[in-house]
């Protein structure tokens, strides 16, 4: 059990580390190595994209036409903590997961938002027929605030973390949203005590009361996984990757519903979510049947290291050239 006095100085660790460059750090061989291993954790496949193409955006625009997709927006790691990363070189960070000889995995996750050259390599150089990750921007309002024990000034301290790390990337690096070694509450799950208590013995494995999903007040990861709360890094699974995949969910979910970082819309009946390491799946509702079946097919990761990508609906207007013709290779810097 964490203390009030052992929380402060752990968010205060964290916060200095972050702010003063002593954290998350890389060396510029470091990055270029990352960037140019990022494209390849993007997976498009056409029935996670769903691109559908309507009719003219108005009748007096013709050459402009409906297209609605899912947008791939975030690239989920989740790792052991400490040097791991999917991105090619070692990424330290303030704080670092363990492994329990228990029936559960103690995992970190960092959530980074996809650049627009990396969803270009993904696609062909052919993303100017997609929406791009602008459309799909918005915020996230949750219902469990009022609830949260310990993350309010978790919160704060994180947002200062997360920017000057930011300001700290090299180029063309992907921007990071949320990284659980920067939220001490990711260890204890003290965030949703308050929440876990006023749940009680919901049992999420009853399809009646699994499917029950409001916006930011899921109870549950669909009707596979089991409960979202508390939000916290253990998770009681025998395969490492449905735990991995719980946890790359759960930081959304934080992100989104409590710190405020996450972009886009981190609702679990609006996104999907697709494994895009060690093996690849089509992406479908976290923690639903389709998902869960096609991530038991692989065998886990000898690494202890996944990739997840998020995707969320959009709907824009392209022209007909950028829809049938080739579009311009985008370029990093």
């Amino acid at each position: 059990m964490t203390t009030r006095r052992e929380f402060n100085k752990l968010s205060a660790v964290t916060a200095l580390a972050a702010a003063s460059g002593l954290g998350l750090g890389l060396k510029p061989e470091d990055a270029e190595a990352a960037v140019t291993s990022l494209a390849t954790l993007l997976v498009i496949d056409p029935v996670t994209l769903s691109y559908m193409v309507y009719g003219p955006c108005c009748w007096w625009c013709e050459d402009y036409l409906i297209v609605s997709h899912y947008q791939p927006v975030a690239i989920c790691e989740v790792i052991k903590g400490g040097g791991d990363t999917a991105l090619g070189q070692p990424i330290s960070g303030p704080l670092s997961a363990g492994t329990d000889n228990n029936d559960y995995t103690s995992m970190h996750v960092r959530l980074w938002e996809i650049p627009d050259w990396a969803l270009d390599i993904a696609m062909a150089y052919q993303s100017c027929k997609l929406c791009g990750p602008d459309m799909a921007r918005t915020s996230n309002v949750g219902l469990t605030n009022i609830l949260d024990v310990c993350g309010a000034a978790s919160n704060v301290l994180q947002s200062k973390a997360l920017n000057a790390f930011n300001q700290a990337l090299p180029s063309c690096f992907p921007k990071m949203i949320y990284d659980t070694e920067f939220d001490p509450t990711w260890n204890t799950g003290c965030r949703d005590i308050g929440v876990a208590s006023a749940l009680g013995m919901v049992a999420c494995t009853n399809p009646l009361t699994s499917s029950v999903s409001l916006f930011g007040s899921e109870i549950c990861i669909g009707t596979r996984w089991g409960a979202l709360y508390p939000r916290q890094m253990a998770d009681h699974d025998d395969n490492a990757a449905i735990a991995a995949g719980k946890a790359a969910y759960r930081a959304i979910h934080v992100s989104g519903f409590s710190v405020g970082s996450f972009p886009f819309n981190a609702s679990l009946s609006v996104g999907k979510l697709q494994q895009t390491s060690p093996g690849v799946t089509v992406g479908f509702e976290a923690g639903s049947f389709l998902l869960d079946t096609q991530m038991r097919l692989w065998p886990v990761s000898l690494e202890e290291i996944y990739t997840f990508v998020w995707w969320v609906p959009v709907v824009c207007c392209k022209s007909y050239d950028e829809i049938m013709g080739f579009c311009t290779p985008q370029t990093c810097g």
